[in-house]
């Protein structure tokens, strides 16, 4: 029996990384702050669906409202929980020596886990876009009224519904794999949720959209008063979401350079996410 086992070849890093992958996307999705988020989700819905049998809203309003919120404010904060537990729980010292008698590195481990967003909760995150793709052009705000409503936003502007799941998950494995430690996790989401908040209330103060606005790592549209009736020009739109994803892979690069290995090619990926997020970051104040 020993000698098979020491003459099992062993697989190759990507099958490894992919086969983890699957794993990890089960886990995330099945991960409880899901089940918390949903429940909100079927109040806020239910909510809806009686504003529009009682005449006050339209129903692809309703629609699209429940889907923006859902997505962007729920399920994308949730990501960061969900993803982080996950990465996490990899490292733990009840699980680490059993993982360690398989022929995975931490590298390969932060790679499938990586993977497993992009098949889990990106997934949704895409399926969102895509509701709010084809339901936009119904909800154009009616004459007389520019807030009940939003402009027949296309596919480009909700590519940034997920990519900003992916920027949340890949912050949640970062942060599992650099600040391991009890009261992290709620602290930095806590500081980015009233940080981009606070950004929102300024902008609203001010009564226009003022440049700090941008550069909040959020969907200009989703989360200020009236947004999704404010039409933004599409370049703008562009470079917002070359923003998010630079921002995503710089926290994605962060994640793997904790793990053991070569990083002359993650610290070249980093400089280069570091410039592009820079000039997206300038491109999009118009």
């Amino acid at each position: 029996m020993s000698t098979i086992i020491l003459g099992r070849r062993t697989p190759p890093a990507g099958r490894v990384s992919g086969g983890l992958g699957r794993v990890e996307a089960r886990r995330m999705m099945r991960h409880p702050a899901y089940w918390v988020g949903l429940a909100w989700f079927a109040l806020l819905s239910a909510n809806l669906t009686i504003d529009v049998v009682r005449g006050r809203d339209e129903i692809w309003n309703a629609l699209y409202g429940v889907t923006l919120l859902g997505a962007c404010l729920l399920y994308a904060p949730l990501t960061v929980v969900s993803a982080n537990r996950v990465a996490a729980a990899t490292f733990r010292r009840q699980v680490r020596e059993p993982l360690d008698a398989a022929p995975v590195d931490a590298r390969q481990r932060t790679v499938g886990t990586m993977l497993g967003l992009l098949r889990g909760p990106v997934l949704v995150g895409v399926a969102a876009m895509v509701v709010m793709s084809v339901v936009a052009p119904l909800t154009e705000p009616t004459a007389g009224d520019p807030a009940n409503g939003s402009y027949g936003r296309g596919v480009l502007e909700h590519l940034q519904v997920p990519v900003l799941v992916l920027g949340a998950g890949l912050l949640g494995i970062a942060l599992a794999r650099w600040v391991p430690v009890p009261g992290a996790l709620p602290l930095v989401v806590l500081t980015l949720w009233f940080g981009t908040g606070a950004i929102y209330a300024a902008a609203d103060a001010g009564g226009a959209v003022h440049a700090p606005t941008w550069f909040a790592p959020w969907i200009m549209w989703a989360a200020e008063n009236a947004g999704p009736a404010r039409d933004q020009p599409l370049g703008q739109e562009m470079w917002h979401l070359a923003y998010l994803l630079g921002l995503s892979l710089l926290a994605g690069a962060a994640a793997l350079l904790r793990t053991p290995g070569n990083r002359k090619g993650l610290w070249c990926a980093a400089a280069a996410a570091v410039v592009v997020t820079g000039l997206a970051g300038w491109q999009q104040l118009g």
